[in-house]
Parts: structure tokens; sequence; C-alpha cells
């Protein structure tokens, strides 16, 4: 390791990868005593947070290495010293190394868990203001009306407090008040989410995005621009310590890297440095077993071992309550962290934690991430949902994944075991175009574990029991075969970098100098070069950001040509022609051509139980949910379509169920603390029927249909005779059906035949004709 560096070590933005508790904090210190040395000084190693800082001195000081966490200090400034600090420390808009200048000049610098500090850098770059902000009424009175005529629909959601709703604002909107944006910024420069941040960004506030939502407004650029902290740009010699699974493209659009020095990772030979994992997704070996038999089961184990369970949201985080002994968040994690390091706690939830935290030894025994891990800001989610779906989006959960299952094993001597709850989970680790992503290290370990895992009949949770206590207990057979697996995993150089990102760097530098036509250029070169769809889409929408710039007609014209790739992005002012969707001639054989796209019986039980856990009610996955009723409509054999998605228009979801036949379908799933269903809800089912009269003839018939977790309307409502609704209760009798229809076709691959699947919807009830009385009631008042 140390060797391939020193070979190399002239090149700037070098990359290592190494696991986690293979010596990486040695390896980054002995870089820069080498670095210094040879008269690069000063030195800096940058951890994400001051926690992890802490731990880097102590290790330095047990080694011999001289350190200081004070860039006051004499000793650093003579290069006798390595400053350890925090990435935030160095990257904010009030730096003591300097903003726009060189206050502390640095020249060799350490980067470590690079994803982790870029996640705080992300933060450093992004104003977030609530509605009681002063800065945001103001915002909101200077981009209400402009929203209202663009989107009526949303600027009445908004309005209404919908916390549902997130609208990304058209560029077009914001770049041509830009000027009013940054005189609102310096009047309101005091206010505390402007104080650290303001300086950084004032300069590209006509680059940024922006998202609106009822609680909060974000602003943040698509790049960083890295290069107002000088000190750290310009060094002279830079090395990002990343896990071995990463997108590196996020160093070229965050740190400003040289793509062609980070596509040659540094990198031990072999997979010998990491501990044990036994991962199990017991939902893999019975698609049975609840959730209440998997908390009771860690409550067991949590009597004696400590449990950590990893959740991404605080609304998940409140499932564990009745059994947790700890929920820990960004401002309480450290000190949960000593307590499970400092003897026995019991089960310990961590909120959206996935990197940045080490749980060694008896920290944690048994780690369960429980669901899929996701996205915290607005802008994050409004583009991971725009990239949904492709190579880059799969990388990027798997990745998560992987930070969060290495929590427990923070050494090669270490071990823990890893349980993986949930469909979506259980789906990423087999489903192909996730599967494949995972480190060969990972997949290892997925295949022994299973092998031992299949040979009991999981019953119930408990007779997992066995199985777990062979790692517990550190059983020597159990931890031989599992270091053979991985001493014996193929050695792969993992590399992956979206094809688009260093255009995009290179577009965004050009619009900064304000050489549009440079970065229209970029941006055009990154668009041809994409194979995926949805990835050229989500391109040619960053593409008409900057022809804006030079030419506003061509800029519109391009986001049409984007919304044809990729219907989640921004939507244009006008020129979105609605497609008119067709009924289904024959109900059975489209949902038998649907079914042809799975393998196997099995892959269409994990598709089918994915699908069932987004059919949930949370505040966050609303979008989700809009998303798997489009997928219920498909897998039945209607037509299927998202108007509002698709056009800024219509319903959220629209079937075609019969000859001239169709569902209206409203959801909301995210109502989940209203007692009845709003005046603004019904208001807004009244309005998709409206669009519904004005683009369908006569001849069609509509069923308006409200997803709501109540059947009570509101006494301000005025909802119409006809309209039904699917409540709480209706909800999981559809599920139920859903899972039986599933696992009837799974069983013998009997979705093969189309007789087979005609008997499956007919016994379900999900034929077209029966599906409304069956799943659907009528309202009270």
């Amino acid at each position: 390791m140390l060797d391939g560096w020193f070979a190399r070590r002239a090149e700037n933005d070098l990359t290592v990868k190494m696991n986690t508790g293979s010596g990486k904090t040695l390896v980054g210190l002995l870089l820069l005593q080498s670095s210094l040395n040879e008269g690069l000084r000063p030195a800096v190693y940058i951890t994400p947070d001051k926690y992890l800082t802490s731990q880097v001195i102590a290790e330095a000081r047990d080694l011999g290495i001289p350190v200081t966490d004070s860039e006051d200090d004499a000793g650093f400034m003579r290069g006798e010293k390595i400053l350890v600090t925090n990435i935030r420390k160095i990257v904010n808009g009030r730096s003591v190394f300097g903003v726009k200048e060189v206050k502390i000049p640095l020249e060799s610098v350490v980067i470590d868990d690079a994803h982790a500090c870029l996640q705080s850098i992300e933060e450093q770059f992004r104003i977030e203001t609530t509605p009681a902000s002063p800065l945001y009424k103001d915002l909101w009175a200077l981009l209400s009306e402009p929203i209202r005529q663009y989107n009526a629909m949303d600027h009445a959601r908004l309005m209404s407090g919908d916390p549902t709703v997130i609208f990304e604002l058209p560029f077009w909107i914001w770049k041509d008040r830009s000027a009013d944006i940054v005189s609102l910024m310096m009047k309101h420069k005091d206010l505390e989410e402007l104080l650290f941040k303001r300086d950084l960004l004032i300069d590209v506030v006509d680059l940024c995005q922006c998202v609106i939502s009822a609680k909060r407004i974000e602003i943040a650029p698509r790049c960083i621009p890295i290069d107002v902290i000088p000190a750290l740009s310009r060094a002279k010699r830079k090395v990002f310590m990343t896990a071995t699974l990463a997108n590196d493209g996020i160093l070229v659009s965050h740190f400003k890297a040289d793509p062609a020095a980070i596509s040659k990772p540094i990198k031990p030979k072999g997979a010998g440095d990491m501990g044990d994992r036994m991962i199990i997704a017991p939902q893999e070996l019975n698609r049975d077993i609840k959730f209440d038999d998997l908390k009771k089961f860690c409550a067991g184990v949590a009597s004696k071992r400590n449990v950590v369970v990893i959740v991404p949201s605080k609304n998940q985080a409140s499932n564990w309550k009745d059994v947790a002994s700890l929920t820990l968040d960004k401002d309480n994690i450290h000190e949960g962290v000593e307590k499970l390091k400092n003897g026995h706690v019991g089960i310990a939830v961590l909120i959206n934690k996935y990197d940045g935290v080490d749980l060694p030894g008896t920290a944690c025994e048994m780690l369960i991430l429980d669901g899929v891990p996701g996205y915290s800001s607005l802008i994050s989610r409004v583009n991971a949902a725009a990239l949904e779906g492709t190579i880059g989006s799969n990388i990027d959960l798997v990745q998560r994944i992987e930070q969060g299952m290495g929590r427990g094993v923070r050494s090669s001597e270490d071990q823990c075991v890893v349980l993986l709850w949930g469909a979506n989970l259980t789906k990423a680790i087999n489903y192909y175009e996730t599967a494949k992503f995972f480190t060969e290290i990972t997949k290892a370990q997925l295949r022994v574990a299973r092998q031992l895992a299949r040979q009991i009949d999981l019953k119930s949770m408990s007779d997992l029991l066995p199985i777990l206590e062979y790692s517990f207990n550190k059983d020597a057979s159990w931890v031989r075969v599992s270091k053979e697996a991985i001493v014996h995993a193929p050695d792969t150089n993992y590399f992956y970098m979206e094809g688009y990102v260093g255009d995009q760097r290179a577009s965004f530098d050009g619009a900064r100098i304000r050489q549009y036509k440079r970065s229209v250029d970029f941006m055009q070169n990154a668009v041809n070069n994409s194979t995926e769809d949805s990835v050229k889409g989500y391109i040619k929408q960053q593409l008409a950001e900057y022809m804006h710039y030079v030419d506003r007609t061509e800029a519109q014209k391009t986001l049409i040509s984007a919304v044809a790739l990729n219907n989640r992005v921004v939507k244009p002012i006008e020129g979105i022609e609605y497609k008119k969707l067709g009924t289904p001639e024959d109900q059975v054989l489209n949902a038998h051509k649907f079914l042809e796209r799975f393998p196997d019986g099995n892959d269409l039980v994990l598709w089918v139980n994915a699908l069932l856990d987004d059919l949930d009610w949370d505040l966050h996955t609303t979008k989700r949910f809009e998303a798997a009723i489009d997928n219920v409509g498909q897998i039945l054999g209607f037509s299927s379509q998202r108007p509002e998605l698709e056009t800024g228009k219509g319903p959220d979801n629209l079937w075609g169920v019969g000859a001239h036949r169709y569902f209206i379908i409203e959801c909301k799933s995210g109502a989940v603390v209203s007692e009845t269903i709003s005046k603004a809800d019904c208001n807004q089912l009244l309005g998709s029927v409206s669009w519904f009269n004005q683009n369908y003839p006569p001849a069609n018939t509509a069923t308006p249909i409200i997803i709501h977790p109540k059947f009570k309307f509101g006494q301000e409502a005025s909802p119409a005779a006809n309209f039904r609704v699917i409540d709480s209760v209706k909800l999981l009798e559809l599920k139920d059906a859903l899972k039986s229809f599933g696992i009837a076709l799974a069983t013998g691959n009997k979705y093969r035949s189309r007789d087979d699947v005609a008997s499956a919807l007919n016994d379900g009830k999900l034929i077209g004709p029966s599906f409304e009385a069956q799943f659907t009631r009528s309202y009270t008042r």
C-alpha cells in the first residue's frame, strides 16, 4: 500500500481505498509524515467530525507520530506536527484557513473517510430555511406568484401546508430573480442559517438549485465551488481515503479532483484485512416473518449483547421505541457510541447514520439494517428520484448499504452478525441489477451465511439463534470458513464514476466565469455520451439551465426533449403534450406480458414484497407510494399512467381498467396525522376529475378514488357523490390480495401460464369489474 502511494506521490488527487479497521489511519498519518519529510508542509489530516478527530489523535500519539489539534500550534506551521481536524473547521463561511484567500496555507492533505467528509461539505454549501425564518418568508413572497403561474396545483398545496409536496423550482424562475435573492441573503446575513454559509454561496447563487416544501426551502449548487477555500483547493498533495466501494464521481463534482488521477485508486492486494460478518436476510428464508417477530427476537438477544439498529428516518425509529435503550441522531451519536463501547446498553437505534461510526467488539455484536437507506435533504431526494433505477442510482444504493453493514466490523479480528430487514433490502442483495455491485467480499460473506442458514427450517426468528451463536461465540469452524471466503474473494480494482461528471464540473466552472457557450458545449458532450435515457434526460435539464443564458427559447425546447427521456425532471413552461391512456382490451393478456419479465418465481416474490413495502402510510415516501400504485396497475394488467409526474397536471395515478373505464387516483399516503380527508385533498381530486373531463371524450367514464388512511371527509370538503376511498383497512386488504396473487403465481412458476394468471386475478377479485367493489369503499361526512 505505502509502496504504491510512494511511487505515485507526485500526483495530486490520489485515492486510497481500504477497508475500515485495516490500518487506514496509520497509512494516512504515514503518508503525511513522509510528505513532511520531503518538505511539503504544513500537513493536515481531515476527518468527518470532532469525534473521529479525537480518535485519530489518540492513535497517532500511541504510535509516536507528532500531531496537534490546533492550527495555532507553531509545530504545525513549522512542519513538525500534523494537524488533525474535522472538515467543518476548514470548510465554512468563516474558515480560519481563509475564504477566497489563504490565511493558513496547506501543502499536504489527507481526507479520511472522504465520502463522509463530502456529506459535511454538502451541508455547508446548502442553505436551509424554515417558515419561522424571515428569510423563508421573504423568499416565498418573491417566488410565490411565479410558482402559482407555473403550477397552480402545487402552489395551492404548498400554501395549505401539505407536507408531501417537494417542489423543484424551475430554473428560469430562480435565475431571473437571482439578484433579488442575493439582496435577501445580504439583508438577512446575520441569521443563523446564513452566518457560516453566505460567503460560500454568494457568488454562485444563480447556479443553484432551489427546492421548496411547506417545511423548508433548500438552496445548493450542483457542483461545489471548493476553491472558495483556496488553502484546501490549492494544496499540492491531496489524498482521498475512501471505502472499497464508492462512487468516486463525487470527488470531481465536490472536490474538483482530477478524473484521470482518481480513476486509478491505490488499494491493498487481497481482502484479508476484513473482519467477519455473518450477513442474513431473514425474509429471504421465510417471507412470512413479521416485524414484531424481529423486534421481539432482537430484544431477547439484547438482554446480554449490544444490538444496533440503523433506520433511515425518525418515523422508522419510532417503531423501535418500546424496546430501544438509546435512540441516536446527529446531536447525541457520539455520547451514545461511547456508552456502547464502555459496556452493555441493549438496543441502540441510529437514525440515518450509515457511515462515520465505529462500533468495534462488543459495542455491536448484532447489527440490523431496517429498511433501505434514504436521503435527508430535499435536493438529494429530488435528484435521486430523477435518477432512480439508473446504474449510478443502483451503485449509490449499494454503497450506502455497504457502509451501514460495515459499522460493526472495525478490524480483521472483529466479528458481527448483520441482519437485513425489509423487502427492498432483501431485493437489493438478490436482484441482479443491484446485487452485482456489492463488493466481492460482501458477496462471499453472503454466500457462506446463506449456505449455513439454509440448513434450518426458519419457522420463527428464534430458529436463527443457533446459527448466530457461531458468530457470537467465535466458533472456530465458522471463523475458519468465513476467513477462507474472504481470502479467496476475487481481488478487483473497483472504480466507478458517472461518465457525465467531468463535463458537468467543466460546465459549472465555465458558467462561474460567464463562459456560458462553453458550459453548453460541455453539457451537450455529456448528453451525447450518455447511454441511459433517464440519465440523458437528467443531464439535458442541466443543459437547458446553461442554455437559458444563451437562448431562452432553445432552453425550453431542450427541456421538452429532456422530459421525453425522463419525466421526473422539471417541466417546461409549455409544450408537454399529454398522451391519452388507452384501456386494456385483455387484462389477463396484459398481466401475463408484464409477468414475463421475471426469470423465476423467486424474483417475482421479491418484487411483490418490495412493492408491498412501498405501499405504506409514510410522510417521507409519498413518491415511492405513487410509483408503487403505478406498478400495481401494471402487474394487474391495467393500463397505468402518472399524469402529474409526466406533465405537471392531472392526478397522481390514472388506471384504464376496462372498455372506456378509468380510475382517477389521488394518493395521500403522507396524511398520517389527519383525522379526516381535508378540503385541500378533496379539491385536488375534484381538480383531477375536471382535468379528465377536459382530456377524455364523454364516452369515457371514470371513478375518482382517493387513497387516504381515513374514509371521512372534513366538514369544509365537498366531495362528489361518486368518490370512492381506499382507506387503511382497504389498503391492507389490497396488499393481502397482492401478496397472495404473487405467491400463487410464483409457486411452480405458474405465472408463465396465461390460464393460471387468469385464475389468480379472478380468485383475488383483482379483475376490473370486481376491483372497485372489493378494494374501495364509500365515504362518510
